[in-house]
């Protein structure tokens, strides 16, 4: 790194304050044949404090000048920003995008083995934004923006670590920057539905249970399915507000069952990652639902692999807990991520479901489906419960079946339907 005098350091790391990072950012980046600024930090710091202490936190800090600035020749300029964010100018030696993601990839990836081998008790990722400084870029704080965009975009993909400005993410970000507030009206005004998709038993062709899925009713009068909103809010932490939304709808329409005395099956509802990191938040739910009188083994509770990317010990102990006290527990989307079987030999759970994109790729051929057929006896000789979702034909639900699967979720039954509706279908209740 560039040696410059008369500049301020941080007292943790000894880089230069930002301030001085802009003062002689331009200078830099002038003498550098292919300029790239990229933003760094940890995804999960603050619980790295919360875990191992701010000394041990400072220290880590000291690590990361080392690793991306002191260390890295290809680092020429650098700044601690605040807390565990560092801005970095370093020189490409190639104006190739993919091939400097994938060189700063690497450094990444070699930072996060170290670092959690080190404090294994949370597993420390890293968020990247990258951006090629261009001859006509004028503003440091425009620069700046440009790489804050491009981490907000990677921020909560724990499989990437890298991602590189374009002018059609700013405008993804600026456009997704209208959901959060659209959500909270939402939530004000009580548009925020609940629907049910009911699970199936193959052999007996009955409704055994159902998921339970959220709608936003817009102003316009369209209904917005989760892909609009979900990911967004997750990005924002707004999905604990969705998740305790959807359980207070669920438990009331229970509730309402009972006094209707409606016989109760299962209905399982989404846990985010955020839910068992927030304070008191599944203490509310349980007070909840114990004040309603709905019976503990009629809600289970679905849990994805993301929730298992941060303070691991935590979230099984919380899982536990909710086991202990009735609560069924699924582990949704099996086969769509790197590490779901080293997920399932830690985590408590009781059902298993099947992506609808492996068990696709699966029932393509013989091979495919001897291995479902393996693991489906795997896991239910070990008492499991497997289900399938997203089966949409009588093939698909014939060849699952085969595999030893009995319980499927899909279109092939029902699309996902309100509440209201799903009660008069399978219910028998007439809401008129």
């Amino acid at each position: 790194m560039i040696q410059l005098s008369g500049v301020r350091k941080d007292n943790i790391t000894h880089l230069p304050i930002l301030e001085d990072f802009q003062k002689h950012f331009f200078i830099t980046a002038r003498r550098l044949r292919y300029p790239v600024i990229a933003g760094i930090n940890i995804k999960n710091f603050k619980y790295f404090n919360q875990i191992y202490g701010f000394e041990n936190g400072n220290l880590l800090l000291k690590r990361m000048a080392d690793h991306f600035c002191f260390l890295n020749p290809d680092c020429k300029l650098a700044a601690r920003i605040y807390g565990d964010h560092f801005i970095v100018l370093i020189e490409a030696y190639t104006p190739d995008e993919v091939g400097i993601q994938e060189e700063l990839a690497i450094i990444c990836r070699e930072f996060s083995k170290e670092a959690n081998q080190e404090f294994p008790q949370v597993r420390i990722h890293i968020n990247c934004g990258a951006y090629f400084v261009c001859k006509q870029d004028k503003q440091i704080d425009s620069i700046m923006d440009r790489v804050r965009y491009a981490q907000k975009e990677n921020k909560d993909d724990y499989k990437s670590s890298v991602t590189f400005y374009t002018q059609e993410l700013e405008h993804k970000i600026l456009c997704e920057s209208r959901v959060i507030p659209m959500f909270e009206q939402a939530l004000e005004d009580g548009r925020i539905l609940l629907y049910l998709q009911p699970k199936f038993s193959i052999d007996e062709q009955k409704l055994i249970g159902a998921e339970a899925l959220a709608r936003i009713l817009d102003k316009d009068g369209d209904i917005l399915t989760p892909g609009y909103f979900v990911p967004l809010l997750e990005k924002s932490g707004m999905i604990i507000e969705l998740d305790r939304r959807m359980i207070h709808l669920l438990v009331n329409q229970m509730k309402e069952w009972l006094r209707q005395e409606i016989e109760l099956f299962v209905v399982s509802v989404n846990l985010s990652r955020l839910d068992f990191l927030e304070e008191g938040f599944l203490d509310d739910i349980i007070r909840d639902i114990d004040q309603a009188g709905i019976p503990k083994q009629f809600i289970e509770f679905e849990l994805t692999e993301t929730v298992f990317c941060e303070n691991l010990d935590e979230v099984i102990r919380q899982i536990e807990r909710l086991r202990a006290l009735g609560f069924r527990i699924s582990m949704d989307d099996f086969g769509s991520g790197f590490n779901s079987l080293d997920v399932i030999g830690m985590v408590p759970a009781d059902v298993i479901k099947f992506d609808r994109s492996f068990v696709l790729h699966s029932l393509k051929s013989k091979t495919g489906q001897e291995v479902m057929r393996s693991l489906m006896e795997m896991f239910q000789r070990i008492d499991f419960e497997v289900l399938c979702e997203g089966i949409e034909t009588k093939d698909e639900e014939a060849l699952v079946y085969a595999c030893g699967c009995n319980q499927i979720q899909g279109y092939l039954h029902d699309k996902p339907l309100d509440v209201h509706v799903f009660a008069e279908k399978y219910l028998g209740i007439n809401n008129s």
